[in-house]
């Protein structure tokens, strides 16, 4: 019986999988992705799954996290959860890594909150939700893309009840003074194994189909934004990088 799930988040600095049955969270795991780290995750899926004693080949639904995040981190879960599903003919969701945060607050039903994580290059990703008693929090409008810090002065942050992220983190005195001061700071940048188990109990499985996780990028990545300098450097030109990059992207796996 494939009634093993699994959930896993690699979208920031840390590496996060967690395995779930029936609802239930029965192990997890949580590390810092330095030089190396997230080369550790499939022995180490493979060791949690031998110490529960079961195969890898007992998960029947992967739920990863799509992004928005850091491209490379999202690259690498995407990449394991899409060649676990075919080892093992799982089933594969994915999740919003903000929403994974906003689920990760423990806010009241009812209350707004505010996520900012980092984009890189002075940029922050950001999303408003809402509580609810249960289930997933829900989703007030789309995500956005802005500079931080400074804000631009037509940004509005509203009056959250909870702010988390790890901007927030990182510009946590500058934002403080942006604040209500009946705000809730959370000086947490990843979300709880908790939430991400939640989060995968909200998934419909029985509309998934068998198609590959679609990564949810909101910005190219620094090789792409440097694709012109990077094609010059190796006597290349632009227009022929960025056809070749158009190629690779949109081809088949088989490819």
């Amino acid at each position: 019986m494939q009634d093993i799930t699994l959930v896993l988040n690699t979208a920031e600095k840390r590496v996060q999988f967690a395995l779930c049955k029936n609802g239930s969270l029965l192990c997890g795991q949580d590390w810092l992705a330095q030089r190396g780290g997230t080369e550790l995750l499939a022995p180490a899926l493979r060791e949690a799954c031998s110490r529960l004693g079961f195969l890898p080949a007992a998960i029947g639904r992967i739920a990863c996290v799509a992004g928005p995040g850091n491209f490379t981190g999202l690259r690498i879960g995407l990449t394991t959860a899409s060649g676990l599903a075919r080892a093992v003919n799982a089933k594969q969701a994915g999740l919003n890594y903000l929403q994974c945060l906003a689920a990760s607050a423990q806010a009241r039903p009812g209350e707004e909150i505010l996520v900012l994580t980092n984009a890189r290059q002075g940029l922050a990703y950001g999303a408003r939700f809402r509580a609810r008693e249960e289930g997933a929090p829900e989703a007030l409008g789309r995500i956005f893309l802005l500079p931080l810090p400074p804000l631009p002065e037509d940004f509005d942050l509203g009056s959250p009840d909870v702010v988390t992220g790890s901007a927030l983190v990182s510009n946590y005195a500058y934002l403080k003074g942006l604040l209500p001061s009946s705000a809730r700071l959370l000086k947490e940048s990843s979300p709880s194994l908790a939430a991400l188990a939640a989060m995968e109990r909200s998934i419909d499985w029985d509309a998934v189909d068998g198609s590959d996780i679609a990564p949810l990028y909101m910005r190219d990545c620094d090789a792409v934004e440097n694709l012109d300098a990077i094609a010059r450097a190796q006597g290349r030109t632009p227009e022929l990088a960025h056809q070749e990059l158009e190629r690779l992207t949109h081809a088949p796996l088989a490819e």
